[in-house]
């Protein structure tokens, strides 16, 4: 099946944010921090205001009504952020002022003319200077640069440690971003009693409950709408100080006020990710096998000043360190610091790749000490059928999966792989494996310290018979309308092109969370399925009191309700829905009219806090992989090319296998992306270095490799349909798979692979370094 937004996609008939145009509408441009820690002095307006076109200029001091963004989570030191700088900027590209005018020419050439005193501070620039004895504050109130610190005693791992053998290592993740193809963008109108809002969200519910936070204003005051969206990936995850300020501008020039973030803006002050250190410890029993972990998790946060906050992504690295290994102990800390960086917040995999990238590592490094084959030592170690349903040692419960095959697919296709790829001289190839388990449709409270996990949907049967679906999930180029659509014609027994779909729009979807992971099939089945099934009920009982039959002698198909066994006893859709509407005094005695259920889909065992001994079971389900890298390395100029690539991805039954394809290839483009091209690399005093995507290097289709996807479906017993959600899997495994790759290619050298990127010039260096021992 062909997904159904491609041709108003392809057509150039779709609508972004930058499409919206609306009458008088005026834009704004923002005035960031040059420098990445300071004072604010004074901040000169007026040879700005005196220009031509403009219509307001606006600092904090000027944006009276307005609180900053609120503190929800309460295991993490609050920042109060405001959305402009108030006093002081904490990294380059802080916005400080907001110019007005008739255009953005204008209003661009009024922002240069805004002069700003600052007196410097000293700058925190790294993880190790952030947590320095000593180390300057970014915040006066903290007696320390952690926003985060979470750590728990486990005296029974403490016991396994005390009588094993040791092996640590520390791995480092480098700091990258979504960088999706449109930037962020809002678009507000105010028509003197409603805020109508269109934003480039990934989820539009939350956008207008933190806007009626910060504004003061009441949520029914506020309908947020979201057009196309080029791409999220996490970055459109969090609600923008700008659509904070230009909802504000709006509500007091009376004209509607849109932004659009150039790409230097999202390089610099757009959400970035990634970065964090994983310090871990293995105790090896007399048999070789991992007895117990211990793992401290620390990320580099940036300034911290981003709402929901950033710490998600340690949490879920914290809650995997064990993998699909049958391991039976762990013990985790997370740090999070703070630094005069660009806020870190989410990006597809939300700390999985992360995680994923250490323990394989890890897992690699231990095989090496005890003499024994990686591959084997994985698979000794991996979840097998019969262990299912298994509870790991962080507290999830795996419903179910193909761990061991998936991984022996794996094996096999890349032992073929050794065969067909033989280097030139000169070169080396290197196959790599990942494995791991990754959650799906997770509770968000602990990252927002407010919102949970369910999600509504209203199904109505129309007067002519054809679908109305709403809910309140996003599509941003993933195919979520195609999606929804299948699943609503499936449940209701109609052709897909009877539906239409409704997404995005807080004025007509029900409440709900939106996007992000690879949750929105879940939460979508489960809600359409239960308000499908009670007008699929209606439908029964109207056909059955019409045909004069018994409700269980009748079945829907293709838009009909068939007498089993009987072809000429029928009714249509829209005869039901004539009956159910308009000739209302023919309904089965006591029934209403109409056609439509509204539903909540709440899903049961999703645990929201950890419990006492630090465990939870965070999401609906798990979906399983294993990648497989093939890398060519150039020895003499350190070259890196992936020349071939393979994932095995379980996300259970499959809805529309294109679709899934289609997200397992970008995920992998992405995370091939992040393992060697992409950084978002500061200097000693916090200045960026990658501002365009001339320093910001994405793959293109020529470091693209051919990839191969093979799909195993283990139905989840616990989910609507078996599904678990595959958004995020394709992200996840690149770059372990590749670090490994590039382990086993050059395994004559005796390389230590313990960080990212894997540049040309770090495998030159790590060549160089091994030449010299």
């Amino acid at each position: 099946m062909k997904r159904r937004e491609d041709l108003r996609l392809l057509t150039g008939r779709a609508r972004y944010i930058a499409d919206i145009d609306l009458p008088g509408m005026l834009e704004a441009v923002f005035v960031r921090s040059p420098v990445a820690h300071a004072e604010i002095r004074r901040i000169a307006l007026d040879p700005a205001r005196a220009m031509r076109g403009v219509r307001a200029i606006v600092t904090s001091a000027d944006l009276q009504g307005m609180s900053p963004f609120p503190d929800n989570l309460k295991m993490a030191r609050g920042v109060s952020q405001f959305p402009l700088a108030v006093d002081r900027v904490r990294y380059v590209g802080t916005p400080v002022a907001t110019v007005v005018a008739d255009d953005r020419f204008l209003a661009v050439d009024a922002s240069e003319a805004v002069t700003v005193d600052y007196e410097p501070l000293p700058v925190v620039s790294s993880v190790e200077e952030s947590l320095a004895p000593g180390a300057p504050s970014l915040y006066d109130d903290w007696p320390d640069n952690k926003l985060l610190e979470l750590s728990r005693e486990d005296p029974e791992v403490d016991e396994i440690f005390a009588r094993s053998r040791v092996v640590t290592e520390t791995y480092r993740m480098h700091r990258h971003g979504a960088v999706p193809m449109e930037t962020r963008g809002v678009v507000v109108d105010y028509d003197g009693e409603r805020l109508t809002v269109w934003a480039s969200s990934q989820q539009p519910f939350i956008e207008r409950a933190a806007l009626s936070q910060v504004l003061g204003i009441r949520e029914s005051k506020i309908r947020v709408i979201v057009p196309a969206v080029g791409g999220g990936f996490g970055a459109k995850l969090h609600v923008n100080s700008e659509d904070a300020v230009v909802a504000w501008l709006a509500m007091r020039l009376g004209r509607p006020v849109r932004w659009i973030e150039t790409r230097a803006e999202h390089l610099t002050s757009a959400a970035q990710s990634r970065e964090q250190w994983h310090e871990f410890e293995a105790a090896i029993g007399e048999d070789g096998r991992i007895d117990a972990v211990r793992c401290r998790v620390i990320r580099d946060l940036g300034s911290g000043e981003i709402f929901p906050p950033g710490v998600g992504p340690a949490l879920v690295s914290a809650g995997a360190v064990t993998g699909p290994y049958r391991i039976p102990r762990a013990a985790v800390s997370i740090t999070g610091v703070v630094t005069n960086k660009t806020p870190a917040g989410a990006y597809r995999g939300y700390g999985m790749p992360e995680i994923v990238f250490a323990l394989e590592r890890f897992v690699e490094k231990i095989a090496g000490v005890l003499g024994r084959d990686p591959v084997d030592y994985r698979r000794e170690m991996l979840i097998r059928p019969e262990d299912l349903p298994y509870r790991d040692a962080r507290g999830k419960l795996i419903d179910s999966g193909s761990h061991l095959e998936a991984f022996d697919q794996a094996v096999e296709w890349g032992r073929a792989a050794r065969r067909r790829h033989v280097p030139e001289a000169g070169h080396r190839v290197g196959i790599g494996y990942a494995t791991y388990v990754e959650g799906v449709g997770p509770t968000y409270f602990g990252t927002s310290g407010r919102w949970t996990v369910g999600d509504g949907a209203q199904v109505q049967i129309e007067p002519d018979g054809t679908v109305t679906v709403s809910s309140p999930v996003v599509d941003m180029g993933q195919g979520t309308r195609t999606m929804v659509a299948t699943v609503t014609a499936e449940a209701l027994g109609v052709s897909v092109g009877d539906v239409e779909v409704r997404l995005g729009d807080t004025d007509v979807t029900p409440y709900g969370l939106g996007s992000f992971g690879a949750r929105s099939s879940i939460v979508a089945a489960g809600g359409i399925g239960k308000a499908a099934t009670e007008i699929q009920a209606k439908v029964l009982e109207i056909a059955a009191h019409k045909l004069e039959a018994a409700v269980n002698d009748l079945v829907i198909e293709d838009g009909h309700v068939y007498v089993r066994g009987s072809a000429g006893s029928s009714l249509s859709l829209e005869e039901v829905a004539e009956v159910a509407y308009f000739r209302t005094f023919e309904l089965p005695a006591g029934m209403t009219s109409g056609l439509s259920a509204t539903s909540v889909y709440e899903p049961e065992g999703v645990d929201h806090l950890p419990d006492s001994n630090g465990q939870m079971d965070a999401c609906v389900s798990y979906s399983n992989s294993t990648h497989v890298a093939v890398v060519d390395i150039d020895l003499a100029t350190g070259d890196l090319s992936v020349i071939d690539y393979l994932a095995v991805h379980d996300c259970g039954p499959l809805i529309n296998p294109a679709i899934v394809e289609g997200q397992i290839h970008g995920g992998v483009a992405q995370g091939i992306g992040g393992a060697i091209f992409e950084q978002m690399i500061y200097t000693a005093d916090g200045q960026p270095l990658a501002t365009s995507l001339t320093d910001y290097l994405i793959p293109g289709p020529g470091e693209i490799p051919h990839l191969e996807v093979e799909h195993l479906e283990s139905p989840s017993p616990v989910t609507p349909l078996g599904i678990k959600g595959a958004g995020e899997a394709g992200a996840t495994g690149p770059p372990a798979a590749i670090a490994n790759a590039v382990a086993d290619a050059l395994a004559e050298f005796e390389v230590e692979i313990v960080e990212t990127p894997l540049t040309p010039r770090v495998v030159w260096g790590l060549l160089r370094e091994a030449g010299s021992r």
